[in-house]
């Protein structure tokens, strides 16, 4: 009986950790699709370090790159909504994964010196 208690001990280590593996693989997991909301708003900064074509071409040229890598496309291009502040519309709106990968991608990814913060994002009607 004791030769087995180690082995058991293992078996039981492995299924903890085969678990938690698959626990922390849907965490992380980006499921893509479409949002039950008709829209998502974002409202996003842009910061650059002499980028020199103008704000909205920066704002663009940044918005652009990110709705792709969630794999959005013919979107309306983002409208200016203060200084250095834009208002961008996607429909129909994006599930809570989609959404976070968008706002990293937004505040991570540098494009010709244009770097952007988001203010706001929020799913809701139309």
């Amino acid at each position: 009986m004791k030769a087995l208690r180690p082995l058991l001990v293992f078996a039981v280590a492995v299924a903890v950790v085969l678990g938690g593996v698959h626990l922390l693989q849907e965490a992380t997991e980006y499921h893509g699709g479409a949002g039950v909301e008709a829209q998502t708003t974002v409202l996003f900064k842009i910061k650059d370090n002499d980028f020199g074509h103008g704000d909205s071409f920066a704002a663009t040229a940044l918005w652009q790159t990110c709705i792709a890598t969630i794999g959005w496309t013919g979107e309306d291009e983002p409208i200016p909504a203060g200084e250095r502040t834009f208002r961008a519309v996607l429909h129909p709106s994006l599930p809570k994964d989609t959404r976070r990968r968008l706002r990293g991608c937004l505040e991570d990814l540098v494009v010709n010196h244009v770097k952007g913060n988001v203010v706001s994002m929020h799913s809701g009607a139309a």
